[in-house]
C-alpha cells in the first residue's frame, strides 16, 4: 500500500519552483515508503540545489542526507513546501539556506520601502519555518545569506549592505528560537572600500559557489556540527 504523504501540486505555469516539483513528490514518497532514516535535509535555492553534498560530507550514523534545493526559490515558496519537502521526511536536522533571490527586485528599486519589505518577508518566513521545525521536534539550522560579486548590477551595493543586516537578524532569530546558526558569510566574503563581495576565487558568476566555495561551506558545516551531530568531511 502506498504511503499517505503530502503531495504538492505545481504552481502557476512558468513558476520557477515547478521544475523539481514532480521529482520531489516521487522522491519523498519513496523515502516514506521505505521508511528511510533521514539525518539531514538541506533545503533552499540553487546554491543548495547545485551542491553535490555527498561528494563533500558524510554521516557516520547510517542515515541519509537529502537535497531539496530549487533554483530561483525564495523564502515564501520554500515556506509553502517546507512541510512536504522537509518536515514529513522526519529528519534529525534541517539546514535552511534561503533568501538571496528575494533581493532581486533591488536591481530595479533600491528604495527604503522595498528594502524593508524584502527584509520583513525573509525574516518572517524564516522564523515561521524555525517554529514549524520546533513544533515537530526537528532540529533546525539556518545559514547566512552569502554575499554576491556582481558589481555591475544596479542593486549591488544596496544588496551587500542589506544582506549584512539580514544575516544579523537571522542570528538573532536562531538565538531566540534555540536554532543552530551557520555562518558561511564570514569565510566567503572579502571587503573592498567598505563593500562586501563574495570572494572572486570562489565563484564563476558572482553568485553561485563553485567547487572551492562548496569546499568552504562543507568545512563550515562540519565545524558547526562538531559535538552536535556525526557529520564529517569525506576524505579525498
Amino acid at each position: 500500500m502506498r504511503p499517505n504523504y503530502i503531495h504538492l501540486p505545481k504552481l502557476e505555469e512558468g513558476h520557477p519552483v515547478n521544475k523539481l516539483r514532480e521529482s520531489f513528490n516521487h522522491r519523498n514518497e519513496v523515502i516514506l515508503y521505505h521508511n528511510d532514516p533521514v539525518g539531514i535535509v538541506f533545503i533552499g535555492d540553487s546554491i543548495t540545489d547545485y551542491w553535490d553534498i555527498e561528494s563533500y560530507l558524510q554521516l557516520n550514523n547510517g542515515k541519509r542526507m537529502i537535497n531539496r534545493g530549487i533554483g530561483n526559490d525564495r523564502t515564501q515558496w520554500v515556506r509553502d513546501r517546507f512541510t512536504a519537502d522537509s518536515i514529513q521526511l522526519k529528519p534529525d536536522w534541517i539546514v535552511l539556506s534561503i533568501g538571496i533571490n528575494n533581493t532581486k527586485t533591488l536591481d530595479v528599486d533600491q528604495s527604503n520601502d522595498n528594502q524593508q519589505q524584502i527584509k520583513t518577508r525573509i525574516l518572517e518566513d524564516i522564523e515561521a519555518m524555525i517554529v514549524m521545525a520546533n513544533e515537530n521536534n526537528i532540529n533546525i539550522a539556518v545559514t547566512t545569506l552569502t554575499s554576491t560579486n556582481r558589481p555591475k548590477l544596479e542593486g549591488f551595493i544596496t544588496r551587500s549592505k542589506l544582506v549584512q543586516i539580514i544575516n544579523n537578524k537571522i542570528k538573532q532569530l536562531c538565538i531566540e528560537h534555540d536554532a543552530l546558526f551557520i555562518d558561511y558569510y564570514t569565510q566567503m566574503t572579502e571587503t573592498k572600500d567598505d563593500i562586501d563581495y563574495l570572494r572572486n576565487e570562489l565563484t564563476d558568476d558572482g553568485l553561485h559557489p563553485h567547487v572551492f566555495g562548496y569546499d568552504i561551506m562543507s568545512k563550515v558545516i562540519e565545524a558547526t556540527f562538531t559535538d552536535i551531530y556525526p557529520i564529517q568531511l569525506k576524505q579525498r
